[in-house]
């Protein structure tokens, strides 16, 4: 038997916003995560890195993403790929949502 299917939507207000830096973790299986998170206008994520390629899918709203130094601004429907190790940043432009596959 099978565990139940999960299901929701993260646009239409199925999952509440969580900003502030807090991320609700969709799946983690043998250490790849999908992650959903959401940022208010005006947040920002300070440079990091990660020790895998990160996928960045933008679902609403408006960020700049940077990676090295080099900002991309992005928008819903935009995705961006972040090789491991390379330092990124992020700032929110206005109220957004994202999933990330790392």
């Amino acid at each position: 038997m099978y565990p139940p299917l999960k299901s929701g939507s993260l646009l239409s207000g199925g999952h509440m916003p969580v900003g502030e830096q807090k991320a609700l973790v969709l799946l983690d299986k043998s250490g790849q995560k999908v992650i959903y998170k959401s940022f208010r206008a005006g947040e920002v994520m300070s440079t990091h890195h990660a020790p895998v390629d990160v996928f960045v899918t933008v679902l609403a709203g408006r960020l700049i993403i940077t990676q090295e130094d080099q900002p991309t601004e992005v928008t819903a429907g935009d995705y961006v790929i972040i090789s491991a190790g390379a330092p990124h940043s992020l700032s929110c432009l206005e109220e957004a949502r994202i999933l990330i596959f790392r």
